[in-house]
């Protein structure tokens, strides 16, 4: 029961830590800008109307308060999607979860339920989106937008210009959703290693930061200049992932944390499949 209770703690405390800024940032919008009589937006209702849902919303999760926070997403994540399962394969629930059902459908289950954690931040973005429709019906993303007053809320990400702007949130929802799946794998694969769950949290957030510059530094200038494919800067980057900032595109991403999910899969089936060595131990 206590270990329920910690779980659900442990939940609650990483919504509140996703929730948290993206609130803060439409409060302070609704105040500063839409209710105060002073304001440049108040005053002039054709710069308003020019800001659509689609935008306001991008403005919300990439830009604001989060464009800084969303740095510190793989801890969250790892304390959201890893507490479970780290305490079952450290404790003695292991054991006793093993005398009911088989070794691997415990494991299975365990790391399915961490997987399926990661729902919470798309599901979290999902609604501001809601709340961005409410706040601004407007649909429309063309050139008008672009360079206007108030930046960024006027504009969207580059791609909403090539698809259709509520697919880009469809597909960049799922991307999130794969982001925060790769972030839970590196934090079981640690936790074969880690033994205290504050320095498996901190430890994986290292590793996802070397990896980051690992990939920045050493691949995607090797592959750019093979390929000869533009804006690959921030092609393998791990934390433009969320950011979606200099890509090549959004398959690109797509196709390339898919990649990184099968790499991670492979190597936790290799170090927890030794189910009676784990069980001993």
């Amino acid at each position: 029961m206590a270990k329920n209770k910690n779980n659900k703690t442990v939940t609650i405390i990483s919504i509140f830590l996703l929730l948290l800024p993206f609130t803060i940032s439409l409060m302070y919008f609704i105040t500063n800008y839409l209710l105060n009589k002073n304001s440049f937006l108040y005053n002039n209702t054709e710069e308003l109307s020019l800001i659509n849902h689609h935008s306001f919303w991008w403005y919300l999760v990439r830009y604001d308060i989060l464009s800084f926070l969303a740095y510190l997403l793989p801890l969250v994540i790892t304390m959201l999607c890893c507490s479970r399962f780290f305490k079952v394969y450290h404790s003695k629930m292991l054991n006793s979860l093993s005398q009911e059902n088989s070794y691997k459908e415990v494991m299975q289950k365990e790391i399915k339920l961490a997987w399926l954690k990661n729902l919470i931040l798309p599901m979290i973005l999902a609604i501001f989106f809601v709340i961005s429709y409410l706040i601004f019906p407007n649909g429309i993303i063309n050139k008008t937008n672009i360079g206007r007053f108030l930046y960024p809320f006027q504009i969207g990400h580059e791609y909403m210009n090539k698809i259709y702007p509520s697919l880009f949130v469809v597909l960049y929802l799922l991307i999130v959703f794969l982001y925060g799946v790769f972030i839970t794998n590196l934090g079981i694969i640690l936790s074969k290693f880690i033994k205290k769950l504050p320095i498996l949290i901190i430890g994986n957030y290292i590793v996802v930061i070397i990896l980051d510059n690992i990939f920045n530094f050493a691949l995607a200038p090797i592959v750019k200049s093979l390929t000869k494919i533009d804006r690959m800067a921030n092609g393998f980057s791990i934390l433009n992932i969320y950011y979606l900032d200099g890509v090549p595109s959004l398959w690109w991403e797509f196709v390339w944390i898919i990649f990184l999910i099968c790499i991670t899969i492979v190597i936790i089936y290799k170090l927890y499949k030794n189910n009676d060595k784990i069980i001993n131990n």
